[in-house]
């Protein structure tokens, strides 16, 4: 190498040390750069962390606030329950003992339908006894008396002749309607006739009264308790009262019959009597139409645990009494 070429080797040299000295300086100003970039954007990172977070536990505090407030909510409705729960308890006894009061007053109610009942026949059996015995006998002496008068009737005018016709005949009246009040009230001899024999009996009578004829159909039962005797045999009187009075018929029928187990009567009539009226069955209330008499009918029967039915059709009435045997005395 010349000389001249060394020194232009030094010269490219010099001249190149300053361009490398200059990259040099550059890349430590790149890098800062980056490097404040780089912090900025992990400042804002940060900042939407931040931001984040206090979100987050705005949020988790709302959520506790809520939860806080349906647990509050929560423990009202179950102490309301609770205190629906301790109510309907509380109603469930009162239904429950007023339930029982209910029972207890029905079953007094029918002790003590029993009771009048009892003192009723009782009562009608001693007026009979005292209008037969007492007034009936007086009467009869009248009766007496008057015919006795009769036989000097010779001695009287026109006048006083016809007025003891009349006198005569108006004691004799009085003494029939004594004699068969009596009879209506509690039928003579009936603890020792018996049922068959009484109800009988009465059925002739009211054929007689009435004009009624009454077909009997009426099996040799035998004696039964006296409270089940004295009960259809107020039904029977009853009944046949009504179809007098309602049914616009000229015959009836009357059947009696026993099982080994109940008795059985069905009294029937011909008639319209009151069909158009609906009938209530065993235990329910029967239309007002019906008055007193059929009512007492069925409490009578109800106190001997058995059916009293009325059925009304085109063809008639239908009362059908059933009693089982064996039930005690009211």
């Amino acid at each position: 190498m010349t000389p001249r070429h060394r020194y232009l080797a030094v010269d490219d040299a010099a001249a190149a040390a300053p361009a490398e000295r200059k990259d040099a300086s550059v890349a430590p100003v790149r890098t800062r750069a980056e490097v404040e970039r780089l912090m900025v954007q992990l400042r804002e990172a940060n900042a939407r962390l931040i931001v984040a977070a206090v979100r987050a536990q705005d949020l988790s505090d709302e959520a506790h606030m809520e939860t806080a407030q349906a647990k509050a909510e929560l423990d009202v409705l179950i102490r309301h329950l609770g205190d629906a729960n301790e109510r309907l308890v509380a109603a469930t006894m009162d239904a429950h003992t007023m339930a029982e009061e209910a029972t207890q007053r029905e079953e007094a109610y029918r002790r003590l339908s029993g009771r009048l009942l009892n003192l009723q026949d009782d009562e009608r059996r001693r007026f009979a006894a005292d209008l037969h015995d007492s007034m009936g006998q007086r009467l009869a002496a009248l009766v007496m008396n008057l015919d006795l008068l009769k036989r000097a009737e010779g001695a009287l005018d026109a006048r006083s002749r016809q007025v003891l016709m009349e006198s005569r005949s108006l004691a004799a009246q009085c003494v029939q309607e004594v004699r068969t009040m009596a009879y209506l009230l509690h039928p003579p001899l009936f603890e020792e006739i018996g049922l068959v024999s009484a109800a009988r009996w009465y059925v002739m009578g009211f054929m007689k009264r009435s004009g009624i004829h009454v077909a009997m159909s009426l099996d040799e039962i035998g004696r039964l308790p006296r409270p089940i005797e004295m009960a259809l045999f107020r039904v029977v009187q009853e009944s046949l009262t009504n179809v007098h009075r309602h049914a616009s018929t000229s015959t009836a029928s009357v059947r009696l019959t026993k099982t080994a187990n109940e008795v059985v009567l069905d009294i029937q009539d011909c008639g319209h009597g009151l069909r158009e009226d609906l009938a209530k069955q065993n235990d329910a209330p029967m239309p007002d139409t019906f008055g007193v008499g059929i009512q007492g009918m069925r409490e009578r029967i109800r106190q001997l645990a058995g059916t009293f039915d009325v059925e009304f059709t085109d063809k008639g009435t239908t009362v059908r009494v059933t009693v089982p045997l064996g039930t005690t005395a009211f």
